[in-house]
């Protein structure tokens, strides 16, 4: 009973996380058409940026979280008025090669800013330990939790009540009849990938202090919130959610308990499963190409 208590908010936590990256990619998606291959890399350089805050700068680990967040939307910004806008009426093609030239670049940087040697993100939470139903549960876990939950209800409120969420879904569904009706898509463009980007280091900055940092740490995150993306059906927001939730689980539970040899690689046997099977994803709509 202890080990699935703590499996449970395990597999909870980790698609907590994947849900913050995946809602990352969605926001962007819905607003430009645009996925965006630097996402991996925000989400290792917000982890670093938090780091410098807190141990080079002194300050505390809130104040550090709290500051990597909102840099991290200015750079999603201007990654916008570098790499999407000049690009914004070619193809798309052309702006994902644009993205992965700025994923390239970003690495670089921090290789250069921070070397190579894994590192660690200290937590408000480090060392706290709740026992749940018998079970210790790591502190960072609860926060992860929470903090997500919280995040994940505000993205909602933003896309279903908000001005900015109702021209959002207005672009998503016909972007030349939203132009006409008056939607500034140059706005809501620059607003989106602020928003992807503060969404990235979010998720960067809460699973940090359960692992360590290094150059690969975002690209991992992003494979995993990517697949439950497409998982769920790509572009729906309780699809993200849904496809983010089944990877934990698949990843903690099922991996824990039947095969823990691979339980890195299970999501994605289960990803190519259900795809074979329903191929617009679990949530997603079926399109009709004439």
């Amino acid at each position: 009973m202890d080990t699935l208590v703590a499996l449970s908010f395990s597999a909870a936590a980790y698609g907590a996380v994947l849900a913050l990256a995946a809602l990352g990619f969605l926001v962007l998606y819905k607003a430009t058409g645009v996925v965006n291959f630097a996402h991996g890399d925000l989400i290792t350089l917000s982890g670093y940026i938090a780091l410098w805050f807190i141990t080079d700068l002194d300050s505390t680990p809130v104040v550090g979280y709290v500051l990597a967040v909102g840099i991290m939307f200015l750079i999603g910004m201007g990654l916008e008025r570098l790499a999407y806008a000049p690009l914004r009426r070619r193809p798309h093609l052309t702006v994902l090669i644009a993205t992965l030239a700025a994923a390239l670049v970003i690495r670089a940087f921090i290789s250069l800013w921070q070397g190579s040697t894994p590192q660690r993100l200290p937590s408000p939470a480090d060392g706290q330990v709740v026992t749940v139903l018998g079970a210790p549960i790591a502190g960072q876990r609860i926060l992860i939790l929470v903090v997500a939950l919280l995040c994940i209800a505000a993205v909602m409120y933003i896309f279903g009540y908000s001005s900015f969420g109702r021209q959002l879904r207005a672009l998503a569904s016909d972007p030349e009849t939203a132009e006409m009706y008056g939607v500034r898509t140059g706005r809501i463009s620059l607003v989106a990938w602020g928003l992807s980007a503060g969404l990235a280091a979010l998720a960067g900055i809460l699973v940090a202090p359960l692992s360590s940092l290094d150059l690969n740490f975002g690209f991992t995150i992003m494979l995993a919130a990517f697949a439950a993306a497409v998982l769920g059906g790509f572009g729906n927001l309780w699809g993200v959610l849904l496809g983010s939730l089944l990877i934990g689980t698949i990843q903690y539970l099922v991996g824990g308990y039947v095969l823990q040899d691979y339980a890195s690689i299970l999501p994605y046997v289960a990803m190519l499963a259900i795809l074979g099977l329903r191929p617009q994803g679990l949530l997603g709509r079926t399109v009709v190409r004439l």
